[in-house]
């Protein structure tokens, strides 16, 4: 086969690929059975315990409580990003041979998209980004990108090098994909295995693709998430992000023409954020979590996952529920207590009950809650004026900036833009559109401790909270 063929289904291997059903994308297809006998298909990964695992982790943490359909896992949505990383494969593919001449087959570049994509959450652990914010990141210094890495260089790094095929056809002989080039596409800046080879350029011009203002990953998990919530977005037009999307002058770019597709989209996942992920009672409920997802974990599966990548495979929200919900009736103090509050959080029992909720400007948060000042200390401030217990009133800041990338930053590694009148490239365009959203969307919310007989609904108490929030510092 040769390297300049287009990433087109061989028929003669057509019997060697299956596909999934899938609500968002229709049919996702994959290699069942590999060129030779000896060799690995995608087939052995997907049925790998580390992917399978993935079913057992549930896609949407807390908010699987607010919005009854999203059951989903992790595992339909890296199936979905695959498949999405392979359409990129088969348009970018001409381009990126202008670029970078014969450096991959067309098959092995399709692979090397997908089985990262494939494997971009694989180090996901229960209740997805509240165990990396409050677990892997506090106590350890690492993320699920982190561990996503050590997978793939570890337990899956055979499986992975084995493979002689994708859904378009073989490898060309001598080829083989190597799982440090899979390890780095999936890392998150800082957030890098240092200890990963240097890869060559053109593996480093793919990186935008995992990490940008649009990716695999977020253009399937906007799409699968707001179809399982029941939430109405505008169109994401993938069909056009992806047409202009191009390899130019050895860069991924963006032909100008898709930006108003492109600024859709940001306000979409913007949207997104405010609705599904930064809704009020999806935070009331990870509030719950905090302080007992911790020592849960900890009795658990102790130690750094790193440490100790076996029993991290057992690591799920599956197995975390249905160990907990013995544990009321358990013996030990710290278990049973652990036990009536998973019990109250499973069973949707609220613990806070929402007194204030308003978006801020992210420089009125700033002024009101400086670096030099915790939270913590505000609501030990408002509690005293209020006459309220310690612990009693909780301030929440949920905080996402509305655009992906910082334009300053996106100057020095950002997406380029392909403008064909001038014939340059320039990142200009793309920082112009960046400085017209809107810098951050801040909902600042105040929850007041429920107990029976209190009045903590009642309108007079909401608004000395308002005014006492509002008017601190």
């Amino acid at each position: 086969m040769s390297r300049n063929e287009g990433l087109h289904p061989n028929l003669s291997h057509l019997s060697d690929v299956s596909l999934f059903s899938d609500p968002i994308h229709g049919y996702i297809p994959f290699v069942s059975k590999p060129v030779r006998p000896d060799r690995s298909s995608e087939r052995d990964l997907i049925d790998s315990d580390w992917i399978q695992r993935l079913r057992s982790i549930l896609q949407l943490q807390s908010a699987r409580l607010v919005f009854p359909s999203a059951e989903h896992s992790r595992f339909v949505h890296s199936l979905g990003a695959m498949h999405i990383a392979g359409r990129f494969a088969a348009h970018l593919y001409p381009g990126f041979n202008e670029s970078f001449p014969d450096v991959l087959s067309p098959s092995l570049f399709e692979s090397l998209l997908r089985v990262s994509a494939l494997f971009h959450d694989s180090g996901h652990g229960p209740f997805c980004h509240f165990y990396d914010d409050h677990v892997l990141k506090d106590r350890f210094g690492i993320s699920h990108e982190r561990l996503s890495q050590e997978i793939i260089r570890g337990p899956m790094r055979g499986v992975i090098e084995n493979l002689d095929r994708s859904p378009s056809g073989h490898f060309l002989s001598g080829e083989s994909l190597s799982a440090d080039w899979v390890a780095y596409l999936v890392g998150k800046g800082s957030r890098q295995d240092l200890s990963i080879p240097e890869p060559p350029e053109f593996i480093k011009r793919l990186k935008p693709l995992f990490s940008g203002l649009f990716t695999v990953d977020n253009l399937d998990y906007i799409l699968r998430d707001s179809y399982m919530c029941g939430v109405s977005i505008g169109p994401i037009d993938l069909d056009r992000i992806l047409f202009y999307t191009r390899f130019e002058e050895k860069y991924l770019s963006f032909h100008r023409a898709g930006l108003g597709a492109l600024e859709i989209f940001l306000v979409i996942r913007s949207f997104m954020y405010q609705q599904i992920y930064f809704h009020r009672t999806t935070r009331l409920f990870d509030m719950s979590l905090e302080g007992v997802l911790g020592e849960t974990v900890d009795l658990l599966s102790p130690g750094n996952p790193l440490e100790h990548l076996d029993d991290y495979l057992c690591l799920t929200d599956h197995f975390l529920i249905e160990s907990v919900r013995l544990w009321r009736k358990d013996p030990n103090p710290l278990r049973k207590a652990l036990g009536e509050k998973w019990s109250s959080f499973l069973s949707r029992k609220k613990q806070w009950e929402l007194v204030y909720e308003s978006e801020w400007r992210a420089e009125r948060v700033q002024t009101l809650f400086p670096e030099e000042l915790s939270v913590s200390s505000r609501e030990k401030e408002i509690c005293l004026s209020l006459g309220l217990s310690e612990g009693d009133l909780r301030i929440d800041i949920a905080s996402r900036d509305t655009r992906p990338e910082n334009p300053s930053d996106f100057q020095k590694r950002g997406l380029l833009v392909w403008d064909p009148l001038l014939k340059t490239l320039s990142s200009d365009p793309m920082v112009d559109l960046l400085l017209s959203l809107p810098v951050r969307r801040v909902m600042v919310r105040a929850f007041i401790q429920r107990r029976e007989g209190s009045s903590s609904g009642s309108g007079h108490l909401n608004l000395v909270v308002k005014e006492s929030l509002e008017n601190l510092g």
